[in-house]
């Protein structure tokens, strides 16, 4: 798997305005240096820059919408999944564009009722500031996932906590390959995938991994590029060895597929974070055929 894991397709840059590509290419290049933090970022800094921007996301719009059409389908916390996998974010701590994706992760956590414990994060440019960031996120507040205690997501963030002292899980390279990589494997209990923006490779890898139990596939939700794109892209090139022939049928079996519909007044982060972006769950049953 390649390092550069934050990566936008070119179609959804095309439809960008020039001032949101000019910032989603600055993002892009920091979220790929080494794994350093810039000058200024400390954990203090970092959190509170996190806190704030959940609780300003949280009322935006594009963000309260996406919560209402996922009750509608019938995705809530009775849909009962029992991890949050997040991929390729970039670094909270020193992207704007990686904290609202991360602000954006919390509140699907909240709305799904799940524990801070059951996600688990990998990018290969977590920086250590990142690392503590994310280790103390069960202590920012809310409930956090007892599913009897569960509150709506307009009190996220609330005094309460019933699981101050819960973490996600830091995972290694070796073992976000067994999720995403070239031989990945099946992940058989019900899952949220959190990929904004990620390559179509690890898309393709986790597709492909699952793609043999179409009742394990329909337990897995994914947040990510629209599949949709990619087969308008290769709708030419199927014999290309880099087809992602897993995506292509995925973006012709979907079951559900809800656009994250950005308002005309998002700013150019945000645009950047969630442009392209859905909430889909594919049907694989029948015979795969490429």
């Amino acid at each position: 798997m390649s390092d550069g894991w934050t990566v936008v397709g070119r179609k959804s840059r095309r439809r960008m305005n020039s001032a949101a590509s000019v910032f989603l290419r600055s993002q892009l290049e920091a979220d790929m240096q080494p794994n350093e933090d810039g000058p200024g970022v400390t954990f203090d800094r970092s959190i509170s820059q996190l806190k704030r921007t959940v609780l300003q996301l949280r009322e935006a719009k594009f963000v309260t919408g996406l919560l209402e059409k996922l009750g509608v389908a019938g995705v809530t916390k009775q849909t009962r999944l029992r991890r949050f996998i997040v991929l390729g974010l970039g670094s909270p701590s020193n992207s704007t564009v990686a904290r609202l994706q991360l602000s954006l992760a919390l509140i699907l956590v909240e709305y799904l009722c799940l524990d801070v414990s059951a996600m688990e994060l990998y990018d290969p440019v977590f920086t250590p500031v990142d690392e503590i960031l994310i280790s103390h996120l069960g202590e920012l507040g809310g409930t956090f996932g007892n599913v009897d205690d569960c509150i709506h997501p307009q009190n996220l963030y609330s005094l309460q906590n019933h699981c101050r002292g819960t973490s996600p899980t830091l995972l290694t390279r070796e073992s976000s390959g067994r999720y995403a990589g070239p031989n990945a494997e099946l992940t058989k209990v019900p899952t949220f995938w959190f990929m904004p923006h990620c390559e179509a490779e690890l898309y393709e890898n986790v597709l492909k991994a699952n793609w043999g139990s179409p009742s394990v596939m329909q337990s897995h939700i994914f947040l990510g590029n629209n599949f949709a794109t990619y087969a308008e892209r290769w709708a030419e090139r199927q014999g290309h060895p880099g087809c992602p022939h897993h995506i292509l049928a995925a973006a012709n079996r979907l079951r559900l597929c809800l656009k994250v519909h950005l308002e005309g007044s998002s700013s150019p982060v945000e645009t950047a974070a969630f442009g392209d972006t859905s909430v889909q769950i594919v049907d694989s049953t029948g015979e795969f055929i490429t």
